[in-house]
């Protein structure tokens, strides 16, 4: 039989409507079985969530059987903590039930931030690096031929701190600067002194201290501030001839008896 006349024969026919039949069932169950899965027709909008607190955001979204999830925060210390500045998908947006919504918000704590201000920075300098990490400055200025428009200390709450201290942006601090003055001072006989007391007793003089452990200590421990005793000086004392206001004065500290070459400085 030829193949032509295979074609009009029933038998034909039938295995021909029996494949059809069954591509047809093969493609409602495939299209069925899809629509089940990918839940087909349930879409939720997205509500509004700029400007609503965390939980606020949360219940709005658990409303619409939606969920959530901070994928970032900014610092606004004007803002409320808390509150949402931005989501994706945007509002009005159509999605499946049980979406995750990306927010951003604003910080509930302010970011911290390293000072990196030391003695000797130019003050203006200073200032715009602090600008530029959002920390306040208050600026006490203070008689020093050494630091004249510089860094002398920076101070937090009445601390001096270090250029490593790290502090809360937005949060304030002062930067004591040096003036040029022209006053002269007597530096006093050092003699015999530990570093803790030179410190205090040039403090009130408008002195700097600079204590210098002989032989060399890198870390001096608290028993060495209180062994170790002044054997000189510069300058040196002179009841006449004065220094000027706000200058450094080098002190060197032994915990044995001075060396020859060292005297006190009557």
């Amino acid at each position: 039989m030829s193949f032509r006349k295979f074609l009009s024969t029933p038998e034909f026919r039938k295995t021909a409507f029996k494949i059809a039949l069954l591509y047809a069932g093969v493609v409602i169950l495939s299209w069925l079985l899809l629509n089940w899965y990918n839940d087909h027709g349930k879409f939720v909008s997205v509500p509004e969530l700029r400007g609503k607190s965390l939980s606020e955001a949360i219940l709005a979204l658990e409303d619409r059987e939606l969920t959530h999830l901070v994928i970032d925060s900014i610092y606004d210390r004007k803002a409320t903590p808390g509150e949402v500045v931005d989501q994706s998908p945007g509002v009005e947006s159509q999605v499946k039930e049980g979406r995750q919504v990306f927010l951003t918000i604003y910080r509930f704590s302010p970011p911290m931030e390293t000072i990196n201000i030391k003695e000797g920075d130019y003050a203006a300098v200073a200032m715009i690096k602090l600008h530029n990490k959002g920390i306040e400055c208050d600026t006490v200025y203070e008689d020093n031929n050494t630091f004249v428009g510089s860094v002398i200390r920076v101070t937090h709450r009445g601390k001096k701190i270090k250029p490593d201290t790290q502090i809360a942006r937005g949060d304030r601090l002062t930067l004591v600067i040096g003036r040029s003055v022209r006053s002269k001072v007597i530096v006093p006989d050092l003699f015999g002194l530990t570093c803790k007391e030179v410190e205090m007793m040039l403090d009130t003089m408008n002195l700097i201290c600079n204590c210098k452990f002989e032989p060399m200590v890198s870390s001096p421990s608290s028993q060495d501030s209180v062994t170790y005793r002044v054997c000189r000086q510069d300058p040196k004392h002179d009841p006449v001839i004065g220094t000027t206001a706000g200058r450094i004065v080098d002190i060197w500290l032994y915990n044995t008896p001075c060396p020859n070459d060292t005297t006190s400085n009557e």
